[in-house]
Formats: structure tokens, C-alpha cells, sequence
């Protein structure tokens, strides 16, 4: 009597931790989060080709451990909810001295004009805090992860909507084997956008492309 052989394990199309697709077949880590996944048989190794061994090699300089203590710059989101945080304490601070000045300083139709624009600011200014400090929270609780990277591939794509605006999409390859596209939103023209074939240290958070220091391999 025959055994049955053993079926293989189906390829993880999902990440079961960050739930993001998984965008090739047979990775041990999930490129967005750096989860670990079940990896499907008959592709152990294949992860260790010439540029995962260049990243590897890069890993071992210390230019490269000078650059994982750096500090990625704000992306656009996160600089506009501290810009709205920022806007939010000043309208508060505004509004509450107007209202002040209404019991203390005023007095007739002036001390009625304070009032009403100070509770105006001061409604404005938390609503402008509450979004600014929700913007900033959400993005916080997602792990910036800093890996050696090499960027195979770059696409852009641009918004009509929202004044011509550009979006590069970079497919980035990992020293631990991953590989995936992130988003990163132009910064405008003062900033060149990262060109293919650069290696260095590459800043993520989700499938959001944060910041890269180059690094030569």
C-alpha cells in the first residue's frame, strides 16, 4: 500500500501580520513588515542572488551602521499633521486670549465681537489639533523598518486631482531576501527622486518608501 505523499505548502499570498499582498512567491519575510512567511519548497536559496550578496557584503561597513542611526525626514503627511498641530495651539492660544480680554479688558460691542471670534478660534484651533494629532498618531504606530536595499525599478504616476502631483513607485530588493514596491510622494522639484540601481539604506514604513542613504557597495 502506497503512502500518500505530502502536498506542498501553498505559496503565502497575504502577510497574516500587516495583511498586505505579497507581491512574489516564495519569500521568507513579508518585504512591508518583515514578518517571517512559510516559504514553498523547492525555492530555499533562491534568495541569495549577486544583489542580495552585494547588500550582505555592504551590511559588514561602517558607513553602513553610520547610516541605520540616521533619522528619516518627515514624509508630506506627517509634516501637514504637525503643520495642523502647529496651527491648532496658535488658534487656541488666540482664542483663549480674546475671550479673556472679554471679561477683563473689554467691554460694549467690542467685548461681544471677542467673544465670538475667540470661541470660533478656539473650536477651529481643536479641530485643527485633533486632525494634526491624528494624522501623526496613526502613522507612529506603524514600525519604521531600516533595511540594506537595492532599487531595481522605478515608475511614476501623476495626479491631475490634486495639482499635477507625482508618486514614484519604486521595487526595492532587500539584503534579507524580500522584495516589493513602495510609494514615495514627490517632494517637488527641490529634490531629485532616487534613480534605479542605487544601494544603500532604505527607510519603510508599511508599503511607504521613507528615505534612502546611499551606500556604496
Amino acid at each position: 500500500m502506497s503512502t500518500p505523499e505530502t502536498a506542498a505548502p501553498k505559496p503565502v499570498t497575504i502577510c497574516p501580520e500587516c495583511g498586505a499582498k505579497i507581491p512574489k512567491a516564495g519569500m521568507s519575510l513579508c518585504p512591508y513588515c518583515a514578518s517571517p512567511l512559510q516559504k514553498t519548497a523547492g525555492q530555499e536559496g533562491e534568495d541569495r542572488n549577486p544583489i542580495v550578496e552585494r547588500l550582505l557584503k555592504m551590511e559588514e561597513k561602517e558607513e553602513f551602521k553610520a547610516a541605520l542611526e540616521e533619522a528619516p525626514p518627515w514624509t508630506p503627511e506627517y509634516a501637514a499633521g504637525k503643520e495642523r498641530q502647529g496651527r491648532g495651539t496658535l488658534m487656541l492660544a488666540a482664542g483663549v486670549v480674546l475671550v479673556a480680554l472679554k471679561f477683563v479688558v473689554l467691554s460694549g460691542g467690542w467685548s461681544i465681537v471677542a467673544l465670538v471670534v475667540g470661541i470660533a478660534l478656539l473650536l477651529f484651533g481643536a479641530a485643527q489639533l485633533i486632525l494634526g494629532s491624528g494624522t501623526c498618531a496613526r502613522l507612529d504606530k506603524q514600525p519604521v523598518l531600516r533595511r540594506s536595499a537595492y532599487l531595481v525599478r522605478r515608475r511614476s504616476d501623476t495626479s491631475l486631482e490634486l495639482g499635477n502631483r507625482v508618486t514614484y513607485y519604486y521595487l526595492i530588493q532587500f539584503g534579507d531576501g524580500s522584495e516589493g514596491e513602495f510609494c514615495y510622494p514627490g517632494r517637488g522639484t527641490a529634490e531629485e527622486p532616487y534613480t534605479n540601481g542605487m544601494m544603500g539604506v532604505a527607510f519603510t514604513r508599511g508599503q511607504e518608501l521613507l528615505y534612502v542613504t546611499r551606500v556604496r557597495a
